[in-house]
């Protein structure tokens, strides 16, 4: 999933009156990533955070992120 509009993640998270760093605990990921989210140099989430993101937030899911993650694959054998 991709986050829409990174500083809306942001405002939301001061509404609720959560650090980078409880939020971070709440989701199970680290504060570093919490701010890359918020800042936008990080856009692609897994389902997971994404869910969890949400639910902490009070959020839904189609106003804050939009598509499908993106998957590395490897070499096609031939």
């Amino acid at each position: 999933m991709f986050v829409k509009d990174p500083g809306s993640l942001r405002r939301r998270r001061m509404e609720k009156g959560l650090t980078q760093q409880q939020l971070a605990a709440l989701v199970g990921t680290t504060q570093q990533y919490i701010s890359l989210l918020e800042s936008g140099k990080d856009r692609d989430c897994s389902d997971r955070v994404t869910s969890r993101l949400c639910r902490w937030l009070e959020v839904d899911r189609d106003d804050y992120f939009e598509g499908t993650r993106r998957t590395v694959t490897g070499a096609r054998r031939t």
